[in-house]
């Protein structure tokens, strides 16, 4: 500031000033600083084919429940964060306890996600599977 009588700033303003700022700055700082991590699909069991469709849904986190005679039944929730209508396919497989496939993988199944919406993919096993594994990816 410059102050009646006063041609220029002097340097220890400047430099409490200085220190203030750093000060604040640093207030803020809690714990270190950690790398990038891929938190836009934290479910191993649902791949997406591109990063660059990542930016583009979010996938929920998948539901799961038996029915029938222990068939694994299957909802994966699926948001379009864009202002374009997505065009996307999947396909599934089932897997047992130890992660081999139990069944044929299915072929490619299309979903229609609206701008700004939710759609759902859903699926069933034929057999009582463990676990399962789902492949998104953009329609060509």
């Amino acid at each position: 500031m410059l102050f009646k009588g006063r041609t220029s700033v002097s340097s220890t303003g400047l430099l409490a000033a200085f220190c203030l700022m750093c000060l604040l700055g640093m207030a803020g700082c809690q714990g270190p600083v950690i790398p990038g991590q891929n938190t836009l699909n934290p479910f191993p069991q649902v791949h997406l084919t591109s990063y660059n469709l990542q930016s583009k849904i979010l996938v929920n986190e998948p539901i799961v429940s038996r029915v029938g005679d222990g068939q694994l039944d299957v909802v994966i929730p699926v948001r379009n964060v864009t202002a374009d209508e997505l065009y996307l396919e999947f396909q599934y497989s089932f897997l047992n306890a130890q992660g081999a496939q139990v069944e044929e993988t299915s072929g490619w199944n299309t979903l229609r996600v609206p701008a700004y919406s939710m759609a759902q993919i859903h699926f069933t096993s034929l057999t009582a599977a463990a676990n399962f594994s789902c492949t998104i990816r953009r329609l060509p």
